[in-house]
């Protein structure tokens, strides 16, 4: 800018600031921002002092500096870094950089294209960049954060001469309790002369705006029950437009800005402090029962008050354990989890070798004895260990588990170990704490022990043995207390033998050896399908027919307590009435069972009568004539919808396309429209 050129913005600024709100001739109209801006301009001349015709360029924060605001806001630079990829990938190409601020003005993440860094820096638009009105004057992030509103400054809109040039269109992010979190704003370097070519620009930086902070309010109530909600059913899934949590007592505990404005603006008051069941009529139980059972569920709900329909959706909360009310009972559900039952003495059941089993960890797991697990794939082995842990003097303190074999052998030692800031290229600012410190004073899991790397088990050892613990990058341990559970269904004694495990550490983890097991070995099945049917029904008790019994009591069970669940899940799904029967059962168990093929289709009949004729290849006493049968009742219970069907069926739906087409299933819709 030319001293000619400076002498006018200046001359400019001061006649506008002493003349009210009338621009002088040549100076663009600003239509709705035009009182934000001369109430900015005011407020730089006449409370912060700024000399517009100042030269100085944008102050940059470096090192320590910029850590002491970065640090503070790790776990929301985390979720925000998504969303300003994404918005920078969208405008990219136009040349835009994108500046997430805190509430200090400070530039803690920015994104610009790395051929024009020395050109962003020397403007500003660079990392670590302060944009406040008490030093640039009027611009983007700065008046943003005075006025709490979005806004764009555009060209001879800012305050110091050395902004002139640019466009900044700015969107406040704000905590669920309205507190002012940040800025997110998109820069152009040399934007079109119109300030209505920014329009576009502003939508954008508010949509990604919204979208961050809805994500950072997913983060902060991770451990509460969220509710989401919506007025159009058809969107509830994919447009997150208001959000509630709700604590363990049901009553409302925050809302993102949409919801709080929903429900106040409709019902007339704040949904906030307020119990569930006084805003909707909604029970907190309903609410519990769809998380945990029915979390691709969509419900309607009405607010109390004004009767106004919403579509919602739940999630639970992501602890390890979480109460479900049952009557004047408490049931312990275990969310994600291969049971929800949690007691040790569930788990026994009356096998006398799981009964064993329970009475020797009792008699270690408050002892400075490892436990180590063996057993079949879905023998419920972390079920157990969790069962421990929750039965232990450790309840209080954390569960941490650790795949050792779903890793990758690179991860697994920051993963166990955690390491300082600066231990490696990509290591977080702050460091991590491993597996292992997550877990003192509490429980560590270690599954598929065998299949962990020889080094770390040298490490691991020492871990055990002298309870220290010496992170990635650190030079001074550790101390940390745990009791470790080991589960594997390898042998390790032949790993040892093959020098693929070390001896040392078998015989440490080795204090006690709890063998699980398999299904078709234990002799209380009757009672475990039984208690499993009750649970997978919420709690309520599902009757099943003779035959379909004694298919579940003959079945294999490869896959173990696993495989059953999954199998009552389906049975239930299917099931047109309150007994479940042979057809409702999957026809891979129906396959396996000793059950003469005569006594299944018999049971077949009922229902094949009431069905459209199959091909000629499916002959009626054929597992394939099951399969059909199957899947029709449950597109028959699902009114049709391929998508619900294809979900409570565990398959795709391209899948269940396929063998609709195979088995010459046809929804009656498309038999109405061929007819």
């Amino acid at each position: 800018m030319d001293e000619k050129d400076l002498s006018k913005h200046v001359e400019r600024v001061e006649k506008h600031v002493k003349g009210g709100k009338e621009f002088i001739a040549g100076t663009q109209v600003l239509t709705n921002d035009s009182t934000h801006v001369h109430g900015s301009w005011k407020r730089c001349l006449t409370q912060y002092n700024i000399d517009p015709s100042s030269k100085n360029k944008p102050r940059i924060l470096t090192g320590r500096a910029l850590k002491n605001y970065t640090e503070p806001l790790e776990e929301f630079l985390d979720i925000a870094k998504a969303g300003i990829q994404n918005l920078y990938a969208s405008v990219e190409k136009a040349g835009y950089i994108i500046l997430l601020g805190d509430a200090n003005g400070v530039t803690i993440d920015y994104l610009g294209n790395p051929k024009d860094e020395r050109e962003n820096r020397d403007a500003g638009l660079y990392l670590g960049s302060v944009w406040t009105e008490s030093i640039e004057g009027t611009c983007g992030m700065g008046t943003c954060i005075e006025e709490r509103r979005a806004i764009t400054i555009h060209r001879d809109e800012h305050f110091r001469a050395p902004n002139i040039g640019l466009s900044c269109s700015t969107t406040p992010l704000f905590l669920p309790d309205g507190e002012l979190l940040g800025t997110l704003d998109i820069s152009l370097l040399r934007p079109p002369p119109e300030k209505e070519s920014q329009l576009l620009a502003l939508q954008l930086v508010n949509y990604y705006a919204r979208l961050i902070e809805n994500a950072y309010f997913l983060r902060l109530f991770k451990e509460s029950w969220i509710i989401r909600f919506n007025t159009m059913q058809a969107f509830v899934e994919v447009v997150t437009d208001n959000i509630l949590a709700v604590d363990s007592e049901g009553f409302i505990i925050a809302g993102n800005a949409s919801a709080q404005r929903e429900i106040t603006l409709r019902d007339g008051s704040s949904p906030i402090s307020r119990h569930l069941s006084d805003v909707f009529d909604l029970r907190f139980e309903e609410l519990m029962s769809h998380a945990l059972h029915k979390t691709t569920t969509i419900m309607p709900m009405r607010t109390v008050r004004t009767g106004r329909q919403y579509y919602a959706t739940f999630r639970a909360p992501e602890l390890n354990i979480v109460r479900l009310p049952q009557g004047d009972e408490t049931v312990v559900c275990q969310k994600n989890s291969s049971s929800p039952f949690m007691t040790l003495e569930y788990l026994a059941g009356t096998d006398a070798k799981m009964l064993h089993n329970i009475n020797c960890a009792r008699r270690v797991m408050n002892k400075d004895i490892s436990i180590l697990l063996i057993g079949e794939t879905g023998t419920g082995k972390e079920v157990c260990a969790r069962a421990i842990h929750e039965a232990s003097a450790r309840s209080m303190n954390p569960f941490v588990a650790l795949n050792c074999a779903s890793i990758p052998e690179s991860l697994i030692e920051s993963e166990l170990f955690g390491y300082k800031q600066g231990a490696f290229t990509g290591a977080k600012s702050k460091g991590m704490r491993g597996k292992i410190l997550q877990s003192d004073g509490g429980t560590l899991f270690l599954d598929e022990i065998g299949d962990m790397p020889l080094n770390l088990q040298t490490r691991l050892l020492r871990v055990l043995a002298e309870k220290e613990i010496l992170p990635l990058g650190s030079e001074t341990p550790i101390r940390v207390d745990l009791h470790v559970i080991c589960a594997t269904l390898r042998n390790l004694e032949e790993l040892v033998q093959k020098g693929e495990f070390r001896e040392d550490l078998y015989y440490r983890m080795n204090g006690v050896t709890i063998t699980l097991p398999p299904l078709r070995e234990r002799t209380d099945k009757a009672l475990l399908i039984e208690n499993i049917l009750s649970l997978e029904n919420n709690g309520r008790p599902k009757d099943i027919d003779s035959d379909a019994f004694e298919v579940l009591l003959s079945a294999p069970w490869p896959g173990n307590v696993r495989q059953l669940r999954n199998v009552l899940r389906y049975a239930l799904a299917v099931c047109e009435d309150e007994t479940i029967k042979l057809a409702d059962l999957p026809p891979e168990i129906l396959q396996a069972s000793s059950l003469p093929i005569e006594t299944i289709t018999r049971s077949l009949e009922p229902v094949v009568r009431t069905i459209e004729s199959c091909p000629e290849e499916v002959p009626p006493d054929s597992m394939q004539f099951a399969e059909r049968t199957a899947i029709l009742n449950i597109l028959k219970k699902k009114k049709w919808n391929i998508t619900v069907a294809s979900t409570d069926l565990g398959i795709s739906r391209a899948t269940l396309y396929r063998k609709m087409k195979k088995y010459n299933i046809i929804p009656p819709n498309e038999m109405e429209a061929s007819s």
